[in-house]
């Protein structure tokens, strides 16, 4: 059975600490924020926790435009988390703005890698793209056996290895008053090759990681160079997920990945092809 699309979370963590959006019932009075400014000042700014209450509000009462601006309101001051994403995604799928429904989801992932809701919207909004290519991604095999790198979130990573470094440095120091103790040489051992590990992790998420770009309006064209008057070489449609190979101001190199695609969209798209589009149709996921 499908995964429903709906129904946003109830938690988010804000500033460190966790903040609950509690359900809301038909008969529950819903908070507003407060349209006009108070008579003695300037209009008051609204709280990330009571933007993000009467976000859910706005999506469970069907409004999606606004439930996506008020979760885009909290993006602006600075909230950064899964759950406002995950968000953020069902209300742009609502909504019907595919491309970024999916960039929403594929932020989510990066931070909660482990949500299978958001796995299981991200796959459903996939199901809608037209194009028929394959999302860039990391072979089913690299997943498997580096499945700590990618079943941790980046900041998941950190901790774990400085609390592993912490072991490791005690253990080395307990192991000068028991030089002996085979148990303490094989935990070293076992900790420094953990913290080689979640080392590594860090430096690929640092060095290796590539931004993925989604298409955001029903159709573009790509270019073969970065101009509107070059040669269009071909087209890619509303939530076709690209690996971005070159960024300048104005415009973005993509990159096809080695999958051929039966597209029937005029310019066929073959193999590992590149092609040039302006930015503003395409949203970029670090």
């Amino acid at each position: 059975m499908r995964r429903a699309v709906m129904g946003p979370v109830a938690a988010l963590i804000l500033s460190g600490a966790v903040a609950t959006a509690p359900a809301l019932s038909q008969d529950e009075e819903r908070p507003v924020v407060s349209e006009a400014p108070p008579a003695d000042g300037p209009p008051a700014v609204p709280e990330p926790a009571e933007l993000w209450v009467n976000g859910n509000a706005a999506y469970e009462a069907g409004d999606f435009g606004r439930a996506v601006a008020l979760y885009r309101e909290m993006r602006e001051m600075g909230v950064d988390n899964g759950h406002l994403h995950y968000n953020l995604g069902n209300a742009y799928l609502r909504a019907g703005e595919l491309g970024r429904s999916i960039a929403s989801y594929r932020r989510a992932l990066k931070l909660l890698p482990r949500d299978e809701d958001a796995s299981a919207n991200l796959t459903f909004a996939r199901r809608s793209a037209r194009d028929e290519i394959a999302p860039p991604e990391p072979p089913v095999l690299l997943r498997t056996v580096l499945f700590w790198h990618y079943s941790l979130a980046p900041v998941e990573v950190m901790r774990s290895a400085v609390l592993v470094g912490l072991g490791f440095w005690i253990v080395l120091a307990v192991r000068l008053y028991r030089p002996a103790s085979e148990v303490l040489r094989w935990s070293a051992v076992c900790l420094l090759v953990i913290g080689l590990a979640l080392a590594g992790s860090l430096v690929a998420h640092a060095a290796f990681s590539f931004p993925v770009a989604v298409v955001l309006p029903q159709e573009i064209d790509l270019h073969a160079a970065a101009g509107e008057g070059s040669v269009v070489r071909f087209r890619l449609h509303a939530g076709t997920e690209v690996r971005v190979i070159e960024q300048r101001p104005e415009w973005v190199r993509i990159e096809l990945p080695s999958v051929p695609s039966v597209s029937e969209t005029p310019g066929a798209v073959g193999d590992g092809q590149r092609g040039w589009s302006k930015r503003e149709y395409l949203e970029i996921v670090e």
